[in-house]
C-alpha cells in the first residue's frame, strides 16, 4: 500500500476517533448523571406545625402531568404535541393550587413538576403552586429527568428539560435525599437522554416518637414493556422499607407506580396492555410485604372507586396507577380518589388520611 494512501486513511481514522470523542463529550455535557444517594434541594421559611403522634393527618399524592392540562395529545402516548402554550400552563398551574386549597393536605407529594423547561416555557412550576396552595412550611425536591437540551423527537426537540419531584408540608423536613432507582434498558445515548428515576425522601419529626417520620416520594417507569426495569426499581424500593421497618421508623410511600394492581388484567385494556407486560407484576410484591392504604380486596371488590388515571381522550378513569403504602407505625384512617373530573392532568390526586403510632 502506497504511504499516501496510507496517510489519507490515518487522517480519516483520525477524523472518526475525534467526532466520536466530541460526540461523547456532548452527551456528557448535556445531560445529569446522578450518584446512587445524593442531597436533595430543601427551603424552609415560616414557623411549621407540630406534628405529634396520635395526630390526624392529611397527605396528597398528585402527578399533576407538568400542568399541561388535558387539551394535548402528546408525542410519548402517540399523539403529536411536544411543548404546551404558555397560557395553558399559567392557568393550569393555578387550578392545581387552588384544588390543593379544596383538598387541604398536611402534606403534599407530587410528580411531574417542571421547573424551567422549554415545554412549558421555562416556568417555575413548584413556586408558582406552592405559592398560590397554602402557607407549606418547608418543602423539598430532586430532579428525575435533567438535560441542557433533549433532541428528540427529532421533529420538534424537546430542548431544556427539569421535570421534579416535590414534597412539600406543613411541617418542618430535617432531611431530603435523593435516590436514584434503575434506568429502562436502552442504548447508552438514549439513556443519557432519558428519564432517570428516583426516590424523594424527606424526614419530619414526630413529637413522641423517637424516629422521624418518613416520607418517600416516587415516579417508576413507564413503556418498560416488560424489560424487567420495575421489578428492579421495586426492588430497591422494597429493600428501603425493609430497612426503615427494621428501625421502626413510621413511612409513607407514595407516587406513580406504572403498574395495575395485581387484582387487575392488563387484557382488559386492550392494545394499551402491553404497556403492562412483566410476566408477574411487580407490585404484587410492596403488597405481601407492607400494607396498602387500599386493600386488595378493595381493589378487587370496588375497582372503580379507585381508579386514578385518565387516558386521554377518555371521560371517565379506567384504572389504578398511583398508590399509598404505609410501615406498621402508620394507621390510615381514610382514603380516596379525587375523581371531580377536570381538564388539569391525567392523573387524579390521592386523599389519604393518617396517623402515628408512638413507641
Amino acid at each position: 500500500m502506497k504511504r499516501r494512501t496510507i496517510n489519507r486513511l490515518l487522517v480519516v481514522l483520525a477524523c472518526i476517533v475525534a467526532l466520536l470523542g466530541i460526540g461523547g463529550w456532548l452527551v456528557w455535557y448535556l445531560n445529569s448523571f446522578p450518584s446512587a444517594v445524593e442531597k436533595a434541594g430543601l427551603a424552609c421559611k415560616g414557623p411549621p406545625t407540630p406534628l405529634s403522634t396520635g395526630q390526624r393527618f392529611r397527605l396528597v399524592s398528585w402527578n399533576i402531568q407538568y400542568a399541561a392540562s388535558r387539551k394535548y395529545h402528546f408525542f410519548y402516548d402517540g399523539g403529536p404535541d411536544v411543548r404546551v402554550k404558555r397560557k395553558d400552563v399559567l392557568a393550569t398551574s393555578d387550578q392545581i393550587a387552588r384544588t390543593l386549597v379544596r383538598l387541604h393536605p398536611d402534606i403534599a407529594q407530587i410528580q411531574e413538576v417542571d421547573r424551567r423547561s422549554d415545554r412549558t416555557h421555562q416556568i417555575d412550576e413548584m413556586q408558582r403552586i406552592l405559592g398560590r396552595s397554602g402557607p407549606w412550611a418547608c418543602w423539598a425536591w430532586t430532579w428525575y429527568h435533567r438535560s441542557r437540551f433533549v433532541p428528540f423527537p427529532f421533529f420538534h426537540p424537546l430542548g431544556k428539560v427539569d421535570f421534579h419531584l416535590v414534597t412539600a408540608t406543613r411541617y418542618r423536613i430535617d432531611a431530603a435525599l435523593r435516590r436514584s432507582l434503575p434506568q429502562l434498558k436502552e442504548n447508552w445515548i438514549r439513556r443519557a437522554f432519558n428519564l432517570k428515576r428516583a426516590i424523594l425522601e424527606t424526614s419530619i419529626p414526630v413529637q413522641g416518637s423517637k424516629r422521624p417520620l418518613v416520607l418517600l416520594n416516587t415516579h417508576l417507569s413507564a413503556f418498560s414493556r416488560g424489560d424487567g426495569t420495575l421489578a428492579k426499581q421495586v426492588s430497591i424500593l422494597r429493600r428501603r422499607l425493609e430497612a426503615l421497618e427494621a428501625e421502626q421508623t413510621p413511612w409513607v410511600l407514595t407516587g406513580d407506580f406504572n403498574m395495575l394492581p395485581p387484582t387487575d388484567r392488563p387484557t382488559r385494556l386492550g392494545k394499551e396492555a402491553g404497556y403492562y407486560a412483566d410476566k408477574h407484576n411487580p407490585i404484587k410484591t410492596l403488597f405481601e410485604h407492607f400494607h396498602s392504604a387500599v386493600s386488595l380486596e378493595q381493589y378487587r371488590s370496588n375497582p372503580e372507586r379507585f381508579y386514578t388515571y385518565l387516558p386521554y381522550g377518555a371521560k371517565r378513569t379506567d384504572r389504578t396507577l398511583d398508590y399509598v403504602f404505609v410501615g406498621r407505625r402508620v394507621d390510615v384512617i381514610d382514603v380516596s380518589v379525587d375523581q371531580q373530573p377536570h381538564p388539569l392532568s391525567d392523573h387524579m390526586p390521592m386523599i389519604v388520611d393518617l396517623r402515628i403510632h408512638g413507641l
